[in-house]
């Protein structure tokens, strides 16, 4: 009995100690966080280096608060663009990058290893259109003749390699693949009696909107080169650095911008594996709707295209990293655009073997905002602890000022964000061209900076690692987007804008975000049916080991596609007393051929309504015996759910007493919640111009302080109200926001 009693005793003071021990050092690294937490901006080098600028500029960086920097070499534009200086990847260079890697152990710095000449990456300096000129980007095209048969059809065919030949009788809507009619580079084809549209689809060589030609991010053979070419150029000279002084490299751009029809010498190869049929016959339906097979063959074309992205330079490049004991981080181009089919592929498979995943908060404030949480999501399912953001990048000039750093901050902050990138520092700040400049030489930022990077280092420390309370499920509706998309876009319409107009997954995501308040995750479809998705006890749980999480509502946005496996799946979750609300528009199109009555029958289980016939409907709900819900809200708004998910989800992790609803869209008001070292971690962010006072109600029993990131101030709470919302307990926590700041309520529950 005695060993018992000091056995427990034991116990309780370890946990005491280890829990101190937790709460010291983090108070510690709070107070004053490690440079390892702090921003790294990208250097942008417009002039000639030198050992003495590298110094000046370093240490200038050091007292900004700066822990690190990126050094982006740049290609020469024009006089008044320079580019650097010496040449890159040549031996002066390199003495350079020697120069720089030794003041930053001096100086306790870091450096991130940015991979190319400029961006994008993938030019190797010039070297992939030099060396390796069957490797560099590719793309798809389209010929199209209209015939009227009998008729004897000859026809010579450009480019790498002919994908596909189609026929097509504009009556019948028949297709006949003839690329077996080819010989020599010469088609041949005796057109049969009636109008017919014959379409060759040649792979061409791509020309770039560079200084050089890029390569072909879905060839691994190209991938393969450009590693060779920049990768293991630093890797012979600098790999003793490797995991101490240079812990991450940098991508930039890797994916379609301004080459929405981006293809590969491998993709029918590829396609078949996937899908197990012959693509050729169908390669109209990337211009055209081919019938009712339309849908399900674009979700097989874009889906493969994201494949091959994804098993490419992303891959390589992460798997090369981690072979060398580092971190890639990076980006691909509009990672934050409503729809990736021609920017990225797909942002979740993107980032499958990126250690840090990183959203591009780029081009003005609060562009692509509800965008972002599309990175942290993929971070979430991957279980990586970090979720890095380049930052400012083409904000204008003029309006940037210390309070826009600030701004920005807050709101990535509050959707994911744990590594700060600014974009940046320029080498000559005289000739700045992608404005603004984030340095110690701008004169309105220039005493700021030190403060900043404080803030930014305290609040990444706090977020960095641990798990995320999100207790809502946004299906991410790649089908739907996939499905839609076609080549040429009849209205030419921004690349990573051209969606369906029941799209509206973005608009929930800021609904939720800055107006209901309520924190989400999206979940990829095709992921969502893995075994890493658990359902039991009317819950979704995503299984990680370290970031799991819970749903118990899952929200079906606006689409009229999707995989009858992901739906059959939200059925399990709705017969096993779950939550779903969907919006705008049900799916009554599935991406499996010929399965499109399954997916009406299943919708109509779920939801009580005929998806093909919807528009008889305003707002239909659902139940079922097991405690199961459901509601269609075709005109959805806020109010609207907001309303439905108090109901579907009484007990939330976080509600705001009052709901503050700001005067102006300048500035959100915005949480995130994170459990970290046994501590619950609450972050709380006002960018508006408004002095916010609101309660908040944060679930369970808490004994919290409050931690100031502008400061470092910690506060305890001497108070604690507790309330009780039907059975649950909530504890009750004042918070008052003067514009743009930010609080933390850091504490234990009981």
């Amino acid at each position: 009995m005695k060993n018992i009693l000091f056995n427990k005793i034991t116990f309780l003071v370890l946990l005491s100690i280890s829990v101190y021990s937790c709460k010291s050092s983090m108070e510690k690294n709070f107070k004053n966080p490690p440079g390892e937490f702090k921003p790294m901006p990208f250097w942008h080098i417009n002039g000639d280096l030198t050992t003495e600028g590298i110094r000046k500029q370093m240490k200038d960086a050091k007292d900004a608060g700066f822990s690190g920097v990126s050094l982006l070499p740049l290609a020469e534009k024009s006089s008044t663009r320079p580019g650097t200086s010496p040449k890159f990847l040549s031996d002066k260079y390199f003495e350079r990058y020697q120069d720089m890697i030794d003041i930053a152990e001096e100086l306790d710095m870091e450096i991130i290893l940015y991979d190319d000449n400029d961006f994008p990456s993938g030019m190797a300096g010039g070297k992939m259109q030099e060396k390796y000129p069957d490797h560099t980007m590719k793309r798809l095209d389209k010929i199209e003749h209209e015939l009227i048969g009998p008729v004897f059809f000859v026809d010579s065919v450009p480019g790498i390699q002919l994908m596909a030949a189609v026929a097509t009788n504009i009556e019948t809507k028949e297709r006949i693949e003839i690329s077996s009619f080819v010989k020599n580079g010469i088609i041949e084809w005796q057109v049969p009696s009636g109008n017919w549209s014959i379409m060759l689809f040649p792979l061409m060589k791509d020309s770039f909107h560079k200084k050089y030609l890029c390569m072909d991010f879905m060839d691994t053979v190209a991938v393969r080169h450009m590693i060779n070419e920049t990768y293991e150029k630093y890797k012979e000279r600098f790999g003793q650095y490797f995991g101490n002084t240079i812990k991450t490299t940098f991508f930039d751009d890797v994916g379609f911008w301004r080459h929405p029809r981006n293809w590969t010498g491998r993709f029918n190869e590829k396609f078949e594996e996937l899908n197990g049929f012959d693509p050729r016959p169908y390669y109209p339906a990337l211009w055209y709707n081919i019938g009712s097979d339309t849908e399900a063959i674009r979700n097989a074309f874009f889906n493969t295209r994201a494949e091959l992205l994804a098993e490419g330079f992303p891959k390589l490049v992460g798997q090369w990293n981690e072979a060398n004991g580092l971190n890639s981080t990076g980006h691909p181009p509009g990672n934050y655009d409503p729809t990736p089919i021609d920017m990225n592929a797909d942002i979740f498979k993107f980032y499958r073997y990126t250690q840090i995943p990183l959203t591009d908060a780029i081009i003005r404030y609060q562009f692509g905002q509800d965008g972002h949480k599309l990175i942290s999501s993929a971070a979430d399912y991957y279980d990586r602890p970090m979720v890095a953001t380049e930052i400012y990048g083409a904000y204008k000039e003029h309006s940037f000022d210390s309070l826009m750093m600030y701004r920005a901050m807050m709101d990535l902050f509050a959707r994911g964000v744990n590594m700060v990138i600014p974009h940046g520092m320029w080498y000559n700040p005289k000739k700045v061209y992608i404005s603004p400049l984030v340095s110690p030489y701008s004169q309105k930022l220039a005493d700021a900076l030190p403060a900043y990077s404080n803030y930014v280092g305290r609040s990444s420390m706090l977020l960095r690692g641990g798990r995320r309370v999100s207790e809502i499920g946004v299906m991410y509706p790649f089908e739907g987007l996939a499905g839609w998309f076609c080549f040429d876009n009849p209205d030419n319409i921004r690349q990573g804008f051209y969606v369906s107009p029941e799209t509206d997954y973005q608009t929930i995501s800021g609904w939720l975000t800055n107006d209901i308040r309520r924190d989400f995750t999206f979940v990829h479809p095709e992921f969502f049916i893995e075994d890493n998705y658990s359902v039991a006890n009317g819950k979704v749980k995503l299984n990680n080991s370290d970031n799991f999480q819970e749903y118990s509502v899952m929200m079906l946005t606006g689409s009229n596609v999707i995989s009858l496996k992901t739906l059959q799946k939200l059925k399990t979750f709705y017969d096993d007393g779950g939550a779903i609300v969907a919006t705008t528009q049900l799916p009554y199109k599935a991406i499996e051929l010929g399965k499109d009555a399954e997916v009406i029958a299943l919708v109509r289980a779920i939801f009580g309504v005929d998806p093909t016939k919807q528009e008889k409907y305003a707002e239909q709900s659902n139940s079922n015996a097991q405690g199961g819900r459901s509601i269609f809200i075709r005109r959805a708004d806020k109010e609207k759910i907001g309303r439905v998910l108090k109901e579907y989800q009484p007990y939330p992790d976080v509600i705001f007493a009052d709901n503050p609803e700001l005067k102006t869209d300048l500035g959100k008001l915005n949480y995130i919640h994170k459990i970290k070292e046994g501590k619950h971690i609450y972050l709380f962010t006002n960018s508006s111009d408004e002095t916010i006072s609101t309660t908040v109600l944060l679930r369970g029993k808490l004994q919290s302080e409050k931690w100031n990131p502008h400061n470092g101030q910690i506060i305890e709470e001497t108070t604690r109200e507790e309330v009780i919302i039907n059975t649950k307990v909530y504890t009750k926590v004042e918070i008052i926001l003067p514009p743009v700041k930010s609080i933390f309520v850091v504490g234990n529950k009981e």
